[in-house]
């Protein structure tokens, strides 16, 4: 009885595992829980760092309004740094938001209330750490979101800013029509020690905000 139970154990533990193993892509990366459905992600084909979501069942053709939800982050915890810095948070959702804005604008209206012609953006800037910041004022961002270029740690390996973000697009009655999840190295060369600014992570929010646009155009079957 002992043995028939724990080969039951050991088979429902295998199936639970391959069961999650399946719910997340290869190599994707680590999702937050900012999205409540990661089931139907994919790697985009056509964008690096890209693991995405879209209906490309529902009629796109009349949405030309974008309304965006509050950029969220989602924070790491740091073991060695428990504080949170809402001027820094507010840089970096807006830095996020700026760019969108300028990939899309004028050609789509952002606005600020739904309809039946909206769609609604919801937002997260993932996986940030954050540092203890400097005691003047600067425009660094107190934040660990470096990734190591070389096989060691040693103090002269270059390293590149990094950034992780999840989104969803819903259609005027709150059915998600596309979700994404997106990891990125910018590309600009850090050396170890060298402190964060938004420029070191604009080129990222850019790529993903050109991208945005271009697969939008897309499914809209326009050509601006």
């Amino acid at each position: 009885m002992k043995n028939r139970l724990g080969t039951l154990l050991v088979a429902m533990l295998l199936i639970a595992v391959s069961a999650s193993a399946q719910d997340k892509p290869a190599d994707s990366p680590q999702y937050s829980g900012f999205l409540s459905d990661y089931s139907k992600l994919q790697p985009a084909t056509d964008r690096d760092g890209i693991w995405l979501f879209v209906n490309k069942t529902a009629d796109y053709s009349g949405y030309k309004k974008i309304m965006f939800d509050p950029i969220e982050v989602y924070l790491t915890p740091n073991p060695d740094y428990k504080g949170v810095q809402p001027d820094v948070l507010k840089r970096m959702t807006d830095g996020f938001y700026a760019s969108f804005l300028g990939a899309l604008t004028p050609d789509y209206q952002i606005v600020h209330e739904g309809g039946p012609d909206v769609l609604r953006i919801r937002a997260a800037i993932t996986g940030v750490q954050l540092v203890k910041p400097p005691l003047k004022p600067t425009d660094f961002i107190p934040l660990k979101a470096v990734y190591n270029l070389g096989k060691s740690m040693a103090g002269d390996a270059p390293m590149v800013a990094e950034m992780t973000a999840e989104m969803e697009v819903l259609d005027p009655n709150g059915n998600r029509l596309a979700a994404a999840v997106a990891n990125r190295k910018g590309s600009k060369t850090l050396k170890q020690g060298d402190q964060v600014t938004w420029d070191d992570l604009q080129s990222i929010t850019d790529y993903w905000a050109q991208g945005f646009r271009q697969r939008l155009d897309q499914l809209r079957d326009v050509d601006h």
